[in-house]
Protein backbone atom coordinates (compact mmCIF):
# COMPACT_ATOMS: atom_id res chain seq x y z
CA UNK A 1 0.00 0.00 0.00
CA UNK A 2 2.98 2.42 1.03
CA UNK A 3 4.91 1.94 -2.31
CA UNK A 4 1.49 2.38 -4.07
CA UNK A 5 0.99 5.69 -2.97
CA UNK A 6 5.09 7.31 -3.91
CA UNK A 7 4.27 5.84 -6.90
CA UNK A 8 1.28 7.41 -7.58
CA UNK A 9 2.42 10.78 -5.65
CA UNK A 10 5.79 10.57 -8.10
CA UNK A 11 3.46 9.99 -11.59
CA UNK A 12 1.16 13.03 -10.39
CA UNK A 13 4.06 14.91 -9.38
CA UNK A 14 5.57 14.21 -13.38
CA UNK A 15 2.16 15.15 -14.47
CA UNK A 16 2.40 18.73 -13.17
CA UNK A 17 6.01 19.33 -14.02
CA UNK A 18 7.62 21.04 -17.09
CA UNK A 19 7.50 18.34 -20.55
CA UNK A 20 9.56 18.87 -23.64
CA UNK A 21 7.16 17.85 -26.06
CA UNK A 22 9.49 18.71 -29.00
CA UNK A 23 12.50 17.02 -30.28
CA UNK A 24 11.59 13.43 -30.43
CA UNK A 25 12.58 10.73 -31.57
CA UNK A 26 10.11 11.02 -34.63
CA UNK A 27 10.71 14.60 -34.98
CA UNK A 28 14.47 15.87 -34.39
CA UNK A 29 16.87 18.06 -35.54
CA UNK A 30 19.16 18.60 -38.48
CA UNK A 31 22.13 20.35 -38.26
CA UNK A 32 21.67 23.23 -40.22
CA UNK A 33 19.59 26.71 -39.48
CA UNK A 34 18.18 27.42 -36.22
CA UNK A 35 15.84 24.05 -34.74
CA UNK A 36 12.34 24.00 -32.68
CA UNK A 37 12.35 23.60 -28.24
CA UNK A 38 8.64 23.32 -27.29
CA UNK A 39 6.80 22.41 -23.99
CA UNK A 40 4.43 22.13 -21.56
CA UNK A 41 4.09 23.84 -18.29
CA UNK A 42 1.38 24.62 -15.35
CA UNK A 43 1.17 28.11 -13.29
CA UNK A 44 3.12 26.40 -10.53
CA UNK A 45 6.49 25.82 -12.74
CA UNK A 46 8.93 27.93 -12.65
CA UNK A 47 8.67 31.17 -15.16
CA UNK A 48 12.36 31.11 -17.32
CA UNK A 49 14.59 28.12 -17.66
CA UNK A 50 17.99 27.31 -19.72
CA UNK A 51 18.15 25.07 -22.44
CA UNK A 52 20.75 22.74 -22.28
CA UNK A 53 22.23 20.12 -25.16
CA UNK A 54 23.40 17.04 -24.02
CA UNK A 55 24.44 13.18 -25.24
CA UNK A 56 26.12 10.44 -23.47
CA UNK A 57 28.16 9.59 -26.64
CA UNK A 58 31.07 11.65 -26.16
CA UNK A 59 32.86 10.62 -29.94
CA UNK A 60 29.54 12.68 -31.52
CA UNK A 61 29.78 15.62 -28.73
CA UNK A 62 32.54 16.50 -26.08
CA UNK A 63 30.53 18.67 -23.89
CA UNK A 64 27.06 19.78 -23.16
CA UNK A 65 26.08 22.76 -24.80
CA UNK A 66 24.11 25.44 -23.35
CA UNK A 67 21.98 26.76 -26.23
CA UNK A 68 19.12 29.52 -24.46
CA UNK A 69 19.16 31.06 -21.50
CA UNK A 70 16.59 32.91 -19.24
CA UNK A 71 13.81 31.21 -21.70
CA UNK A 72 10.50 32.70 -21.01
CA UNK A 73 8.45 30.22 -19.97
CA UNK A 74 5.40 31.77 -19.87
CA UNK A 75 4.95 33.91 -23.10
CA UNK A 76 5.30 31.14 -25.62
CA UNK A 77 5.54 27.38 -25.60
CA UNK A 78 7.92 26.98 -28.07
CA UNK A 79 11.54 28.63 -29.17
CA UNK A 80 13.32 29.13 -32.37
CA UNK A 81 17.42 28.08 -30.98
CA UNK A 82 20.18 29.08 -33.17
CA UNK A 83 22.78 26.80 -33.72
CA UNK A 84 25.77 27.64 -30.77
CA UNK A 85 28.69 29.06 -32.00
CA UNK A 86 30.71 26.26 -33.15
CA UNK A 87 27.75 25.28 -34.77
CA UNK A 88 25.35 22.19 -34.35
CA UNK A 89 26.63 18.75 -32.89
CA UNK A 90 27.71 15.95 -35.34
CA UNK A 91 24.98 14.24 -36.97
CA UNK A 92 24.02 11.07 -35.39
CA UNK A 93 21.54 9.52 -32.06
CA UNK A 94 21.32 9.83 -28.72
CA UNK A 95 20.54 13.93 -28.06
CA UNK A 96 18.69 15.16 -25.32
CA UNK A 97 17.24 18.54 -24.45
CA UNK A 98 17.22 18.93 -20.81
CA UNK A 99 15.14 22.58 -18.94
CA UNK A 100 17.47 23.56 -16.25
CA UNK A 101 17.15 25.96 -13.88
CA UNK A 102 20.31 28.19 -15.41
CA UNK A 103 23.63 28.09 -16.75
CA UNK A 104 25.31 27.85 -13.73
CA UNK A 105 22.96 25.36 -12.14
CA UNK A 106 23.16 22.64 -14.79
CA UNK A 107 22.07 19.83 -12.36
CA UNK A 108 18.92 21.49 -11.53
CA UNK A 109 16.71 19.67 -14.46
CA UNK A 110 13.07 20.69 -14.93
CA UNK A 111 12.26 18.58 -17.80
CA UNK A 112 13.92 16.29 -20.23
CA UNK A 113 13.14 15.59 -23.49
CA UNK A 114 13.24 11.39 -25.25
CA UNK A 115 16.78 10.67 -26.93
CA UNK A 116 16.36 12.41 -30.99
CA UNK A 117 18.46 12.35 -33.29
CA UNK A 118 20.27 15.25 -35.59
CA UNK A 119 20.54 14.60 -39.06
CA UNK A 120 22.67 16.37 -41.79
CA UNK A 121 20.36 18.98 -43.40
CA UNK A 122 20.08 20.53 -46.96
CA UNK A 123 22.88 22.89 -48.35
CA UNK A 124 21.82 26.76 -48.45
CA UNK A 125 21.83 27.79 -52.01
CA UNK A 126 22.26 30.75 -53.38
CA UNK A 127 19.27 32.60 -55.06
CA UNK A 128 19.97 33.01 -58.74
CA UNK A 129 18.10 36.27 -58.37
CA UNK A 130 20.99 37.83 -57.47
CA UNK A 131 22.90 37.37 -60.25
CA UNK A 132 20.49 38.58 -62.98
CA UNK A 133 20.06 41.29 -60.82
CA UNK A 134 23.42 42.53 -61.07
CA UNK A 135 23.56 42.02 -64.22
CA UNK A 136 21.10 44.13 -65.65
CA UNK A 137 22.16 46.74 -63.30
CA UNK A 138 25.42 46.18 -65.59
CA UNK A 139 23.23 46.51 -67.76
CA UNK A 140 21.69 50.07 -66.87
CA UNK A 141 24.95 51.63 -65.81
CA UNK A 142 26.55 50.60 -69.16
CA UNK A 143 23.42 51.92 -71.01
CA UNK A 144 23.98 55.20 -69.08
CA UNK A 145 27.50 55.53 -69.55
CA UNK A 146 26.98 55.58 -73.59
CA UNK A 147 24.27 57.73 -73.40
CA UNK A 148 26.00 60.60 -71.30
CA UNK A 149 29.00 60.04 -73.86
CA UNK A 150 26.97 60.68 -77.18
CA UNK A 151 25.20 63.42 -75.45
CA UNK A 152 28.44 65.13 -74.43
CA UNK A 153 29.77 64.01 -77.97
CA UNK A 154 26.67 65.60 -79.80
CA UNK A 155 26.79 68.72 -77.69
CA UNK A 156 30.73 69.65 -78.46
CA UNK A 157 30.11 68.90 -82.29
CA UNK A 158 26.88 70.94 -82.04
CA UNK A 159 29.34 74.03 -80.32
CA UNK A 160 31.91 73.09 -83.18
CA UNK A 161 29.62 73.42 -85.84
CA UNK A 162 28.57 77.01 -84.39
CA UNK A 163 32.00 77.94 -84.23
CA UNK A 164 33.32 76.84 -87.54
CA UNK A 165 30.17 78.08 -89.00
CA UNK A 166 30.48 81.40 -87.47
CA UNK A 167 34.27 81.75 -88.77
CA UNK A 168 32.84 80.79 -92.59
CA UNK A 169 30.21 83.25 -92.61
CA UNK A 170 33.04 85.92 -91.53
CA UNK A 171 35.80 85.08 -94.35
CA UNK A 172 32.86 85.07 -96.84
CA UNK A 173 31.46 88.34 -95.73
CA UNK A 174 35.24 90.07 -95.96
CA UNK A 175 35.61 89.96 -99.81
CA UNK A 176 32.35 92.01 -100.29
CA UNK A 177 33.83 94.56 -97.98
CA UNK A 178 36.47 94.71 -100.64
CA UNK A 179 35.05 94.60 -102.86
CA UNK A 180 32.70 97.49 -102.27
CA UNK A 181 35.81 99.80 -101.83
CA UNK A 182 37.23 99.02 -105.24
CA UNK A 183 34.18 99.86 -106.79
CA UNK A 184 34.02 103.28 -104.72
CA UNK A 185 37.52 103.52 -106.57
CA UNK A 186 36.67 102.58 -109.94
CA UNK A 187 33.45 105.38 -109.79
CA UNK A 188 36.18 107.82 -108.51
CA UNK A 189 38.40 107.63 -111.26
CA UNK A 190 35.64 107.50 -114.10
CA UNK A 191 34.46 111.20 -112.53
CA UNK A 192 37.84 112.63 -113.06
CA UNK A 193 38.33 111.00 -116.30
CA UNK A 194 35.42 113.15 -117.18
CA UNK A 195 36.26 116.40 -115.54
CA UNK A 196 39.60 116.28 -117.30
CA UNK A 197 37.55 115.80 -120.81
CA UNK A 198 35.57 118.73 -119.91
CA UNK A 199 38.39 120.86 -118.98
CA UNK A 200 40.28 119.98 -122.32
CA UNK A 201 37.25 120.40 -124.63
CA UNK A 202 36.86 123.77 -122.94
CA UNK A 203 39.98 125.12 -123.86
CA UNK A 204 40.33 123.93 -126.91
CA UNK A 205 37.15 126.28 -127.77
CA UNK A 206 39.01 129.04 -126.43
CA UNK A 207 42.20 128.69 -127.86
CA UNK A 208 40.39 128.92 -131.25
Amino acid sequence: MYSTTLVFLSMLSAAFAFQVTRPTLTQGWTNNGPQTVSWDRVSTDATNFTILLTNTNRQLMASDVVIASFVDAVAASSISVSPPSGGWPAAGGSYRVNLVKSATELTSIYAQSTEFNITAGPATASSPSTGTSTARTGANTATTGTTGAGAANAAGGSSSGTSNGAATTSDVSSPSVFGDNNNSGASALSFSAGLLATAGALIGATLL
